[in-house]
């Protein structure tokens, strides 16, 4: 499948990386094939970060060697890395938000006057023909702050390539993009494979790799597990590469919920600045209702606004048959309603602050007596919710930008349960998360609707909003186009197949409903 050159792209060998007393890589080989796409996976804290840091020259390795198209590296330097031709895309963007999409991609390579000033129009042309030959459809002069999560990660790549990259690293690179994003991502990739790039694909969706890499690397403990052909290891295979042990968190576990009295949540024609356009629909305590969609469909619109963090025209909220204030964030909080935001890290945390500090933000008030915290109230929170959610963290006190990112996840979550809610949005909670974190978030959904909260699940993995969902509401447009029943797609899978094909085959089931909610006109 992969267009393998007699010299490799990336050889390491040996790579060993000390952290302190911790060791990141433990003599760790990785390489990468000219024109190939080699998908590197493990679970946060595997090493795959670390390794790519490395090969970027971000971190000098404490062993080992390295080799990036039959040349030594000996100079580890961002500078010495994109002169070898790699440039990395990471999960968190990098863009200058009040810049335009054609300084942001040739930034510090800007075209120039005679005079000396910085050309804009040449600038513009440059960037817009770049974008028509990878088929992107963007406008070199709009400003990134406006543009969607989608059309930022696009703007990255395009950065990249920019650059003449012969090695693109690309570290989730679809955690923001829509279905036809996607598609175009995909199509960029083929096209850069013909022309002989190698590409590194750091994801945790299983099907994108199954469906764009040609050999898989997976790495646990800092240690290098198996490397091989997706064909050869299968998703099982891989699985169990990855954690160690086979994982069904995605298997759907039956729940009963009880409708028969009034509803916890009643939402009626909410109506947004551009979405929600008459959303209305229930919410029973104990119910997990996931939201489904394509990007742009409008399901974390509604959620916003109903959690009072984007402007709202029109309808009513009612929490246990109380209107709900959602003009504001602090009037919805305080009527019960939370959502973890899509953003962690810009919107769910706050990351030069403390582990501790994040966790108890949200309930400081509570644990303040004549205007001072007590400490003792608040260690005792901090340390529950870090045992509850299983955080791994060296030290509370530590900055919470130092944790993994599924750890981070788990703060962002864990700070919004010390103020117990009684509706809990998730909007994609496990984004960029790993399968180990994915199993126990998954679980701890399961457990906040036991405990009779409600829980509005927003989720692009379909797998996830199938195993989670008691109903699932279809949106489009800014609309609710239908209501699908989980259930009753499981009852027509084959009794007789494996978990793993049983999740596939109801993630097709869903897709193509969701392919066929009618477009607005």
């Amino acid at each position: 499948m992969s267009a393998v050159g007699p010299i490799p792209a990336v050889e390491m060998v040996g790579i060993s990386k000390r952290f302190g007393g911790v060791h990141a890589l433990r003599s760790v080989d990785f390489s990468v094939a000219a024109g190939e796409v080699h998908a590197l996976v493990g679970e946060n804290g595997a090493g795959k970060s670390t390794i790519l840091k490395i090969l970027e020259g971000v971190h000098v390795p404490d062993e080992g060697t390295i080799n990036v198209f039959g040349e030594q590296v000996r100079a580890h330097s961002p500078q010495e890395a994109q002169r070898l031709g790699i440039a990395m895309i990471f999960q968190e963007l990098s863009l200058v938000p009040t810049l335009t999409v054609a300084q942001n991609i040739l930034l510090n390579r800007e075209p120039r006057k005679g005079s000396g000033l910085l050309d804009d129009r040449e600038a513009n042309r440059q960037v817009r023909r770049l974008c028509r030959d990878l088929g992107i459809d963007l406008d070199p002069r709009a400003k990134v702050e406006h543009l969607s999560m989608g059309q930022r990660q696009l703007v990255e790549v395009v950065k990249a390539l920019a650059k003449d990259a012969r090695l693109l690293i690309l570290d989730e690179p679809t955690s923001a993009l829509s279905g036809h994003e996607t598609d175009i991502l995909f199509s960029i990739i083929d096209r850069l494979k013909s022309r002989g790039v190698s590409i590194v694909y750091v994801s945790h969706r299983m099907e994108e790799i199954f469906d764009v890499a040609d050999r898989i690397t997976v790495l646990r403990d800092g240690q290098h597990i198996v490397t091989d052909t997706l064909e050869n290891l299968g998703i099982e295979g891989v699985i169990h590469a990855i954690v160690g042990r086979g994982v069904t968190a995605f298997e759907w576990l039956e729940r009963t919920v009880d409708r028969s009295g009034a509803p916890l949540l009643q939402v009626r024609d909410l109506v947004g600045e551009d979405k929600p356009r008459g959303v209305s629909f229930d919410l029973h305590a104990g119910e997990i209702l996931g939201f489904a969609g394509l990007m742009g469909a409008g399901r974390s619109e509604t959620a916003r606004a109903l959690c009072g963090l984007d402007p709202v025209k029109g309808g009513t909220v009612e929490l246990k048959g109380v209107a709900v204030d959602v003009s504001s964030a602090a009037t919805s909080i305080e009527a019960g309603l939370a959502m973890i935001p899509e953003d962690r890290a810009q919107q769910g945390l706050v990351a030069q602050h403390s582990v501790a500090d994040n966790l108890t933000l949200p309930v400081i008030r509570q644990l303040t007596r004549r205007g001072r915290i007590d400490q003792r109230r608040r260690r005792r929170l901090v340390d529950d919710l870090v045992a509850r959610m299983r955080i791994k963290t060296a030290d509370v006190d530590e900055p919470v930008r130092q944790l993994s990112g599924g750890n981070q996840q788990k703060v962002v979550i864990a700070k919004w349960l010390a103020a117990t809610p009684e509706v809990l949005v998730l909007d994609e909670p496990t984004a960029g998360v790993d399968i180990g974190s994915k199993a126990e978030i998954v679980q701890l959904v399961r457990e906040l609707a036991d405990n009779g909260r409600g829980v509005i699940l927003i989720s692009s993995e379909l797998p996830e909003l199938l195993a989670l969902s008691d109903r699932i509401l279809v949106f489009d447009a800014g609309r609710i186009r239908q209501e699908v029943d989980p259930a009753r797609i499981i009852a027509e899978l084959p009794d007789d197949a494996e978990v793993g094909s049983q999740i596939a085959m109801a993630e097709q089931a869903l897709q193509l409903l969701l392919q066929k909610a009618p477009a607005d006109v």
